[in-house]
């Protein structure tokens, strides 16, 4: 199981330059893609934990086993890579002074969000991302896995097989009763039970 992860890490710690080309190119959309489903930072900060990500991993890549899929695996070290900027952002002052020049625009139409920026809307979003990523993190580890793929990534059944060691059939199986799970556990939860969850 995961040999074509383990063959790729084995490339890369005998400096092939084509594996690494391989493995960023992999790596680098899909886990910005994760990241971005589970924080409402700002694009650049998002792209700079995706890349400090996949530098740690490069350096770390001693410690990668085979025992889970490699993107796994990336995915454990960009947690901490995203956990560590939001302990940063809550750092940093909230509020920008009004004594400073040019902090403040005296066009009145400069200052309005467009539509979907406004802070409702934000919020709004940034709630139900909160509440579908609290979900996905309470079901069992394989069942997140193939629905963040499947859902998240827009990945094949056959890629998410190979993503979990699984035939085709196996990998349906596991997507059925993900999506269930995910369902009666939204339902139990979440304080819009009526939301069937972006995995129906």
């Amino acid at each position: 199981m995961y040999e074509a992860d383990r063959a790729l890490v084995t490339r890369m710690r005998a400096s092939e330059q084509r594996a690494f080309d391989e493995f960023f190119k992999a790596s680098a959309p899909r886990l910005a893609a994760f990241i971005a489903r589970r924080s409402a930072l700002d694009s650049a900060t998002l792209e700079d934990i995706v890349q400090s990500a996949l530098i740690k991993a490069v350096r770390n890549l001693a410690s990668y086993r085979g025992e889970a899929a490699l993107f796994t695996w990336l995915t454990e070290i960009c947690r901490h890579e995203l956990a560590d900027a939001h302990r940063k952002a809550g750092r940093r002052p909230a509020h920008l002074s009004l004594d400073e020049p040019g902090s403040i625009s005296h066009d009145e139409e400069q200052l309005r969000a467009p539509p979907n920026q406004e802070p409702i809307s934000q919020l709004y979003a940034a709630t139900r991302r909160t509440e579908v990523m609290r979900v996905l993190q309470s079901l069992p580890a394989h069942y997140a896995l193939a629905l963040e793929a499947k859902y998240g990534d827009g990945m094949s059944v056959e890629a998410i097989a190979r993503e979990l060691g699984l035939t085709g059939i196996a990998t349906q199986s596991v997507l059925a009763r993900a999506r269930e799970a995910f369902r009666r556990r939204w339902q139990e939860t979440s304080a819009d039970p009526d939301y069937g969850g972006s995995a129906t």
